[in-house]
């Protein structure tokens, strides 16, 4: 569950603490626990000297956050999402890294991509439309990647074309 509010002023601060004891209350009227020790508090302004307020539900101080992951999105406090893409992209090249060990037998192109777009690729661009690159070195990273599987792909399909080539006798 997310609580949003623009803090403006302290009287801003004061109404979200309200919003926070209300949302405990009902918890705990409707019998719903609440891991508090999992809330945290994410802000995020471009102002040099933000608004700090302590933020509490049931008398217990939340913790400040520079990065929180919501829904596989890792989100810092300066929207850049250059965390996140690290993070995606060590992942990948792990994957990429399975998936070349256990594809050494493999001889199908088609199986390679299939299997390609099915795991790396698909987690290449999972939300991209949220964390789109902007920055060209943050671009090269995902683009090294997708240019490794190519690589890979044209050498097994030269080793298989090669291995034609010498047990093929023409008749």
């Amino acid at each position: 569950m997310k609580l949003f509010s623009s803090i403006r002023s302290d009287l801003d601060s004061v109404l979200l603490q309200r919003d926070l004891d209300c949302l405990f209350k009902w918890c705990t009227d409707n019998r719903l626990h609440l891991n508090i020790e999992k809330c945290s508090v994410f802000s995020y302004t471009r102002k040099a000297q933000p608004l700090n307020h302590v933020y509490k539900i049931n008398n217990l101080v939340l913790s400040r956050s520079n990065t929180v992951t919501d829904l596989g999105i890792i989100v810092d406090t300066k929207l850049d999402f250059s965390q996140h893409i690290d993070t995606m992209v060590s992942k990948t090249y792990r994957w990429l890294g399975i998936l070349k060990r256990r594809t050494r037998e493999c001889s199908s192109e088609f199986t390679l991509k299939v299997l390609y777009c099915a795991h790396d690729r698909s987690n290449l661009e999972f939300c991209s439309i949220i964390w789109d690159p902007n920055y060209r070195n943050k671009i090269e990273i995902i683009v090294r990647i997708q240019n490794n599987f190519l690589r890979y792909s044209l050498y097994k399909k030269k080793l298989i074309l090669l291995a034609g080539c010498i047990f093929f006798t023409p008749t």
